[in-house]
């Protein structure tokens, strides 16, 4: 989901906090499910002399400490904003009550929006912040989905 990035900070800096000051995982725990060293790592993510990251381990570290931020830091540098697809075990487009649940969703995400264009108040602008984040979130979802229902069709014009 998109958050808050903090601006000038460098991919070295992100790989520090990541690596060295991440409270979810020591160093160690890290190296072993990275299959490098320990101090593979703590030579990464040194602010000082950093050596470089190697961009295979980039999704492995991602996952390992359950944190985009890097991914999310890139996307921001190119003014671009990633969101994390919701995935539910049906698919989203099953029947009319569902596209009408996207509308309802839609509708409040926009009067959100205006209100806080009206208003210019701090706490509205967090929560249209929020309710924004979760509806692209959303529409990631839907369009997965629809992509996937393009490529059933595919399939199904094939045979």
């Amino acid at each position: 989901m998109a958050s808050k990035r903090r601006t000038g900070e460098t991919i070295e800096e992100w790989l520090h906090r990541i690596i060295v000051r991440n409270p979810g995982i020591t160093v160690d725990e890290l190296a072993e499910e990275l299959g490098v060293r320990p101090n593979d790592l703590y030579e990464w993510g040194n602010i000082n002399q950093p050596r470089r990251f190697p961009l295979s381990l980039l999704l492995p570290l991602m996952r390992a400490t359950k944190n985009t931020n890097i991914i999310e830091h890139l996307a921001a540098q190119m003014g671009m904003v990633i969101f994390k697809i919701r995935k539910r075990s049906k698919s989203r487009l099953e029947s009319a009550e569902d596209i009408q649940e996207y509308l309802q969703q839609s509708a409040k995400v926009l009067k959100s929006i205006i209100d806080t264009f009206k208003n210019r108040n701090k706490i509205d602008t967090r929560i249209t912040l929020k309710e924004l984040d979760q509806f692209m979130s959303t529409l990631a979802g839907l369009r997965d989905d629809i992509e996937n229902l393009s490529d059933q069709l595919d399939l199904r014009l094939e045979e």
